[in-house]
């Protein structure tokens, strides 16, 4: 008999630790519910003129979002479907901090009629307004380049720095995939396939540099091996390497 009773006394015991562990567990969960874990210290950080509050309405979040039940890679795809925003990286801190950081798609380029901004990666991005002076990507027939086309047209200007940008009116896309930079010095220069667009922009540079130290007039350019470019010169069409 007093076996059994020690025996129902210790079942107790354990039932009732077992209910208070349950109990405290469900307490716990419950309390990341609550207004504690209120996002009320939302930080934002990247240079990109999108204002504030349209960055948190993108993201879907405000200072009653929940941050220890947040799913940050659903908040970042949510700011990266914006054509505006190349990348974003969010993170919490406990209890009440969530902190995005925002990297700016920057555009290299227009396309079309009205004009588009176009970023490096050939996502377009939005309208451009009149004061905007970056190449145009162009189809041989002077018409906007194809979407087959759009990825090189934009890498072939998003390789160009800022400065030798400006001196490039526009890149037009041949239908075999040849590129040809057309500057506003009045030349076209050929950059063959999209490959090696890296060099291809340098030594596009290093012939803009050549020509104004010469001071000659040049026709055209082949920059197709960027490592031994060469210029058709306006007398007596000789072609020349630029070293």
């Amino acid at each position: 008999m007093r076996a059994a009773d020690a025996e129902r006394r210790i079942l107790r015991r354990w039932t009732i630790a077992a209910f208070a562990v349950v109990l405290l567990a469900t307490l716990g969960v419950a309390a990341t519910y609550t207004a504690l874990f209120a996002a009320k210290d939302i930080r934002l950080r990247g240079s990109h003129p999108i204002p504030r509050a349209e960055i948190l309405s993108l993201a879907h979040v405000n200072d009653r979002s929940n941050v220890f039940h947040l799913d940050a890679s659903v908040v970042e795809r949510r700011l990266e479907g914006d054509p505006r925003i190349l990348e974003a990286r969010v993170t919490t801190a406990l209890p009440d901090g969530l902190n995005i950081d925002i990297v700016q798609r920057l555009p290299v380029a227009v396309v079309g009629t009205p004009r588009a901004l176009v970023g490096a990666d050939g996502v377009v991005i939005g309208p451009a307004d009149d004061t905007v002076d970056l190449p145009a990507l162009i189809a041989p027939d002077g018409g906007p380049v194809g979407a087959g086309a759009l990825a090189t047209a934009a890498a072939t200007a998003g390789a160009l720095d800022p400065t030798l940008r400006r001196a490039v009116d526009v890149v037009v896309v041949t239908p075999d995939g040849g590129l040809e930079v057309r500057l506003a010095a009045g030349f076209s220069a050929s950059f063959g396939d999209g490959s090696e667009l890296d060099a291809k922009a340098a030594s596009l540079a290093a012939l803009l540099a050549w020509i104004q130290e010469r001071d000659v007039t040049v026709v055209s350019a082949d920059l197709t091996v960027p490592g031994s470019p060469t210029a058709q010169l306006q007398a007596g069409s000789t072609a020349v390497p630029i070293s």
